[in-house]
């Protein structure tokens, strides 16, 4: 894949500083005994959608370079000038790009490769997907089902541990019971349907950076 195939999005987003609607959302949290300093909020959900898509992308393009670099390294005395030629160039072209996303995501979010991010859900939303004729889901939010609504990123949290709790407990056939039990407790709570594919829709997240 060559790195014009792959874009960081420019879409309109609305991203505000912790001194607005920080009320209720706490300033540092600890997430596998790492510590998060809360340093901004993205609010509207397709602001958050662009926000992790240009993590990803972002991250992708970075692992591409590392590739790059040590393909062009690794070169014996044996390759030939126009091989070189072609690597360096490849190299080149997602080294621009890097440079042009990290200063867009520098400046519309403080980002920073010392760091590492966490977003959390302030305001979200479970949504189920559709599936097509042969039953594969189909990864359109706008053909999805909402299910669920959480005001809270405590209350996101509460589901998610149920999910996970399902997940150990579905293969031990000992312990059937006690997995009926949480599939119940999902489906009358959340409206989630263990076996069914899901997307969480964040409608305003958190943005957490890692304490020095």
């Amino acid at each position: 894949m060559t790195a014009s195939l792959i874009r960081i999005l420019r879409i309109p987003y609305i991203l505000m500083t912790t001194k607005m609607l920080s009320q209720g959302v706490p300033q540092r949290i600890i997430r596998d005994n790492q510590a998060f300093q809360l340093v901004a909020f993205i609010e509207g959900a397709a602001a958050n959608t662009q926000f992790i898509n240009n993590l990803q992308v972002l991250g992708q393009q970075r692992r591409m370079l590392l590739e790059v670099r040590q393909k062009l390294s690794s070169l014996t005395k044996s390759a030939t000038a126009e091989e070189r030629a072609a690597l360096q160039s490849q190299l080149n072209q997602i080294d621009a790009r890097v440079t042009l996303n990290m200063q867009f995501m520098t400046k519309n979010y403080g980002y920073s490769v010392q760091h590492n991010y966490l977003l959390s859900p302030v305001n979200s939303a479970l949504l189920k997907k559709a599936v097509d004729e042969s039953g594969k889901p189909i990864d359109n939010e706008a053909q999805a089902t909402l299910v669920a609504e959480f005001q809270t990123a405590e209350s996101y949290d509460q589901l998610q541990a149920l999910r996970q709790r399902a997940g150990q407990l579905g293969g031990d056939e000992s312990k059937k019971a006690e997995f009926e039990i949480v599939k119940k407790e999902l489906k009358d709570t959340y409206a989630f349907e263990v076996g069914c594919h899901y997307v969480l829709q964040v409608r305003k997240g958190a943005l957490y950076a890692t304490v020095a």
